[in-house]
């Protein structure tokens, strides 16, 4: 091969790199996972709350769909009948119920209980009555921050 000589007059045969050092050493590798566990650490416990506090909004849409149909049988029979209008948990992390006085009640209260995983979510079970209120089950959280999901 043909010799080359640079500005300092240093020769290197042409076509070869210099030699670098190729790959990662040791230390690089440990601190790139050190920074990866820190911002996982970060992130996880954000990205659950996150997660709860979306998949809550089912429980409200379960509650007012109840409520909705409630009202329809209210309307077309004088009272309440907790024994139909049981709308069901696509995802299965709320079940649905009721407590009430009986079939012809004139007042019920539909509860959505959470189930599995949503379990962890600090608003408990959320409730809602014929005259509209909305409860939830915890304990020193507002009921209007687990209602409006912020």
């Amino acid at each position: 091969m043909n010799s080359h000589k640079d500005s300092r007059g240093l020769g290197h045969q042409v076509g070869t790199a210099p030699n670098l050092p190729k790959g990662m050493t040791l230390i690089e590798l440990t601190i790139v996972v050190a920074v990866v566990a820190i911002l996982m650490a970060l992130a996880v416990p954000s990205y659950t709350q996150h997660s709860l506090r979306v998949h809550r909004s089912e429980a409200i849409r379960l509650l007012l769909q109840a409520s909705i149909c409630q009202e329809h049988v209210h309307a077309n029979t004088g009272h309440y009948d907790t024994s139909r209008c049981l709308p069901v948990s696509e995802y299965n992390r709320y079940q649905l119920g009721y407590q009430t006085a009986g079939v012809q009640a004139q007042s019920y209260s539909a509860t959505a209980v959470p189930v599995a995983a949503q379990t962890a979510d600090a608003c408990g079970s959320l409730s809602l009555d014929q005259s509209g209120l909305r409860s939830v089950s915890a304990t020193g959280i507002s009921v209007s921050k687990c209602w409006n999901s912020r």
